[in-house]
């Protein structure tokens, strides 16, 4: 559910409603039951109760809703499901499995939101229509305060995290900004206390079991929860690393970029073979990943710099190709042939980056990219740019593309006035078509392409206190996040730096001086997906360090009045740890610290290098794991709200 503003709207009514009338579907079925829902309707059903309050009403034990037979020693069962075809027959073959083997149940069934003869006619066409009593459950709005309406996301994100804590330990502290980030908490609380509840009646949300499925001592010293929503501005903006631009220009998924097979090349032959290497005609899709050692290198750089980098790579690849003629005695020409693997394996690689910088050069030479200042655009400077997008608009260049600005001149400026919003909304249905009438009610509806309504501008006032903009930036030898912006600083990661460090300067002091740590190698974990949340670990952030006692605990106080400008509230949480837990292991205080950084709604490959950055500054006092619900750019973001009008 969209809340424009949290003033005047008390959502906890809507979720009282719901709540009530999920009682009364409950006590319509007397005596002791089971639950059988739609897997989609979990999510959104936890948020509106607890299983202790299903308990106090009958339920003896929760299903998820499954074709072919369903186990059960309930008498009665209740459905609760949205009015799919596939969920009636699946319905339709637990009940003829139970009739079959002459199993007795009582059925009820409650379609959520609402019944349709369609579904309705499915079940009389399975013949079990005359076997259940149906009726309805108007769970219609969920209470949320993010904009899709779409809750399963946190309620997985919660679980992601409660498995997380199975593995690691629970999380002592945890501190986050926005609505969702609020949800995602309170979730987490509740699935322990109801953890504890089902167990042993404990209330205090700790207990004998936490002893048993929690590790004794944590291996995560904290978690900040960032919602996207408390900085779409970051999106909005262009990257500008190494690997942001690749995901710009040709786009990134799982770590994998398709591309032109002329650009990988063909596979450089062994040694005295005389296979002739071939180019296939079909995109190649490469990986993109810290096994290929030169990315690794490339990856969070400014792309400003990787031209010398890459030139500097090829002439040591010479240098050693080279050094075939120094070979003299056998010895020495065992041990060349014996480098020739690897090497062949960095000439190829060499060629790989050298060929994708060319294509992204070109991407930035041109001079559409070039007509906007990114730096004067975020910094608040308004009149060329509002000439450039009507000027975009009039040529007809693709609407994501003028999408994109428009969204980030609102963001900043605190929306359009009145007449340029008319005057835009216009001329883009007239030079675009009335099919993206839905798309632009969209981008209002979430903010990102408003009215001006007030003079209060939130960007403006915290453009200043969070140094967002930084005027002298060494893209060379960077001191300072905004590199990767080229002298923006991404809000969400101030707000880390700020949690950490306690400053948003060009400096970072840990609180004692330890030695470098060199974690160029990942860890299995790494590499591998956390559920229905991605696991984004770069190549200098280990997943598994141990946390020590060096640096400050994260929190944001001292800045109050900095963090209420922006969208959302602000909390810190402190959990409490298990039974004679965290006193097992004896930390070293030179250990460093691990933090989680959680992005609840998506991230950008920048907001990551930006971070990597800060744990290379930090010099092992503390290391960051990123956690994400996707990645994404601000194309990507945009098109997620597409929503054409197809004609028929």
């Amino acid at each position: 559910m969209e809340t424009q503003s949290s003033e005047g709207f008390n959502v906890a009514v809507l979720r009282e409603l719901a709540r009530r009338e999920l009682v009364d579907v409950l006590d319509s079925v007397r005596g002791k039951k089971g639950l059988v829902i739609d897997q989609t309707l979990s999510g959104p059903i936890s948020l509106v109760t607890e299983f202790l309050l299903l308990k106090e009403h009958g339920v003896e034990k929760v299903y998820h809703l499954q074709p072919g037979r369903l186990d059960t020693e309930c008498k009665s069962l209740i459905y609760l499901c949205r009015p799919k075809i596939a969920n009636m027959k699946s319905i339709a073959e637990n009940i003829r499995a139970h009739t079959q083997t002459g199993v007795r149940v009582e059925y009820s069934l409650f379609f959520v939101p609402r019944r349709t003869m369609i579904c309705e006619r499915v079940l009389e066409e399975e013949g079990v229509y005359g076997d259940i009593s149906i009726g309805e459950y108007h769970l219609d709005i969920i209470p949320l305060d993010d904009d899709d309406g779409d809750t399963s996301a946190v309620y997985y994100v919660a679980k992601s995290i409660m498995k997380l804590q199975t593995i690691f330990g629970i999380i002592p502290r945890i501190v986050g900004k926005g609505h969702c980030a609020k949800l995602l908490v309170d979730l987490i609380l509740r699935m322990r206390r109801e953890l504890a509840l089902t167990t042993d009646g404990s209330t205090d949300g700790v207990n004998d079991t936490d002893r048993n499925i929690f590790p004794p001592s944590s291996e995560i010293d904290s978690l900040i929860i960032i919602d996207r929503t408390v900085d779409l501005v970051t999106p909005m903006c262009t990257q500008l690393t190494y690997e942001g631009l690749i995901d710009e220009k040709f786009g990134i998924r799982s770590t994998f970029v398709e591309l032109d097979p002329s650009m990988h090349g063909p596979a450089i032959p062994p040694a005295g073979s005389s296979a002739t290497p071939s180019i296939s005609n079909r995109p190649k899709k490469v990986p993109l990943n810290s096994q290929d050692k030169l990315f690794g290198r490339l990856r969070d750089l400014n792309f400003a710099v990787i031209g010398g980098l890459l030139s500097q790579v090829a002439r040591k690849i010479q240098d050693d190709y080279e050094g075939r003629h120094q070979a003299k005695t056998v010895t020495q020409i065992k041990d060349f042939v014996g480098k020739m693997g690897n090497l062949q394996a960095e000439h190829q690689s060499a060629r790989l980056h050298t060929n994708i910088t060319e294509e992204i050069t070109k991407f930035t030479l041109d001079q559409d990219f070039n007509r906007i200042k990114q730096k004067d655009f975020v910094a608040g400077v308004i009149s060329p740019h509002i000439d450039y997008i009507e000027e975009l608009i009039n040529k007809q260049a693709p609407l994501m593309n003028v999408l994109r600005l428009l969204c980030l001149h609102s963001l900043i400026n605190g929306g359009f006035k009145p007449k340029q919003f008319d005057f835009f909304r216009r001329e883009l249905v007239q030079t675009y078509g009335f099919t993206h009438i839905l798309t632009l009610q969209n981008l209002i509806r979430t903010g990102l392409f408003r009215r001006q309504e007030t003079a209060r501008n939130p960007y403006a006032q915290i453009r200043k206190p969070l140094r967002l903009i930084v005027d002298e930036v060494n893209e060379h030898e960077p001191n300072d996040i905004s590199y990767v912006y080229s002298g923006y600083a991404p809000i969400s990661v101030r707000l880390v730096q700020l949690a950490c460090y306690r400053n948003v300067g060009n400096s970072v002091i840990p609180a004692i001086s330890t030695p470098v740590v060199d974690n160029s190698e990942k860890t299995e974990h790494q590499q591998s997906g956390m559920g229905l949340v991605s696991a984004v670990v770069g190549s200098n952030i280990p997943l598994l360090a141990a946390p020590g006692q060096a640096g400050p605990v994260p929190t944001w106080k001292g800045w109050e009045e900095t963090m209420q400008m922006l969208p959302g509230p602000s909390f810190e949480e402190t959990q409490k740890p298990p039974p004679n837990g965290w006193l097992a292991k004896n930390k070293s205080k030179t250990q460093p610290k691990l933090t989680m950084v959680l992005f609840l709604g998506g991230c950008t490959f920048t907001e990551m290098s930006a971070i990597r950055f800060l744990a290379q500054q930090d010099e092992g006092q503390r290391e960051f794991v990123i956690m994400t619900t996707n990645v994404l750019n601000g194309s990507t973001l945009l098109e997620s709200l597409a929503d054409p009008i197809v004609l028929a």
